[in-house]
């Protein structure tokens, strides 16, 4: 039987006086109390009363949010909480306002992720129905990407407006879109598409090993608090879907070694400037979710892994210690392991690809 509390994190969240950076119906971001970290990197779910930092990885419920923070066993937090919130009266007389409580946060209706195969044949007409501008292919270029490079790894800009005319098209053309991530179900029960505004930006799509698309990230125009890059997603909106967090993968599936970094596009930059075979995070603390990348890549023949994270991995201990986990990981499936290390002056390996290549034209 669930147990039920008198509070809810959102509570303990007030108690401890977090500063929320961001709010959706379900979760929100906060400054880190543990690694004090102000870019609002610790997520909040609001409806399994659970945290976790993507700086730090400090994860937990709303017990150990302020038992940790204050060095406590859970039953003393538990204690702590009960007194701070409700005048010292005991838990037990306050399951009705934690009831209460419960419908204060909307617990929005969610439906299963749809398969990689129905995923990827919407996702391909979506971006038929998109452009790439001007000013994103300019980017693109100078990053070091040629036109038919750009053009093979489908790279699209999001659009400003016409969202309903985009969905009409994708269902009129008999795509599946429910359970596919980046749309839902609106009020009048037809299907909305995440796309707003004030997130712009290049749709950069995330492909599984055999190359169909899995899902797409958003590089932004103008960078929401520090970040750079979102998921389309729609886990946030009434029968939506989470994207998972899926690795990207770019080269050949049957190569003997794999390099593994962060980001799609540093990933796709990376393999178009030295042709090498690459394994992408979203982040570095997203190291778990290679473990299916790995095992498949352990059956088509690959024997090493090559670390490519940023530079910052020799300076920060959170990269470093992701760093570590990553490698953990790579060893349980088998795979040697070696890291890569270049001027710290470039910062991720495209940069320092990229100025390998400068060199070489200069010659």
């Amino acid at each position: 039987m669930e147990k039920i509390y008198p509070f809810t994190i959102l509570d303990v969240a007030g108690i401890l006086d977090l500063k929320v950076r961001r709010k959706q119906p379900t979760n929100m971001d906060v400054d880190c109390p543990f690694c004090n970290h102000k870019k609002g990197k610790m997520n909040i779910n609001l409806v399994k009363n659970v945290f976790r930092c993507n700086y730090c990885e400090t994860s937990g419920g709303m017990i150990d949010l302020y038992a940790k923070l204050h060095g406590i066993n859970q039953k003393q937090a538990f204690a702590e909480i009960c007194e701070i919130l409700h005048c010292g009266k005991k838990a037990p007389e306050y399951q009705t306002l934690a009831a209460k409580q419960k419908n204060m946060v909307p617990e929005l209706e969610q439906v299963e992720r749809a398969d990689l195969e129905t995923r990827d044949q919407t996702y391909r007409m979506l971006l038929s129905q998109l452009i790439l501008t001007a000013s994103h292919k300019q980017n693109l270029l100078e990053r070091g990407l040629r036109v038919d490079e750009i053009v093979k790894y489908q790279y699209r800009s999001t659009p400003a407006f016409g969202f309903h005319k985009i969905v009409s098209a994708l269902v009129a053309s008999g795509c599946q879109l429910s359970g596919v991530p980046g749309f839902y179900t609106r009020k009048d029960n037809t299907y909305g598409i995440q796309f707003h505004k004030k997130a712009s930006g290049i749709l950069i799509p995330v492909c599984a090993l055999d190359g169909r698309v899995e899902g797409f990230q958003i590089r932004l125009d103008h960078p929401i608090e520090d970040k750079k890059y979102i998921w389309f997603s729609s886990s946030n909106q009434f029968r939506g879907a989470s994207i998972g967090g899926p690795v990207h993968f770019i080269g050949n599936p049957a190569a003997k070694t794999v390099y593994v970094t962060e980001g799609a596009l540093k990933a796709n930059v990376a393999h178009s400037l030295s042709g090498r075979t690459f394994l992408a995070v979203a982040g570095v603390t997203h190291y778990e979710a290679l473990r299916p990348a790995f095992a498949q890549l352990r059956e088509n023949g690959t024997t090493d892994i090559i670390e490519a994270y940023d530079m910052d991995k020799e300076t920060n201990p959170h990269v470093q210690r992701a760093c570590m986990n990553m490698i953990r990981i790579a060893n349980e499936y088998g795979f040697q392991v070696h890291r890569l290390k270049w001027d710290e002056k470039y910062k991720g390996i495209d940069d320092w690809l990229q100025h390998q290549q400068i060199i070489k034209t200069m010659r």
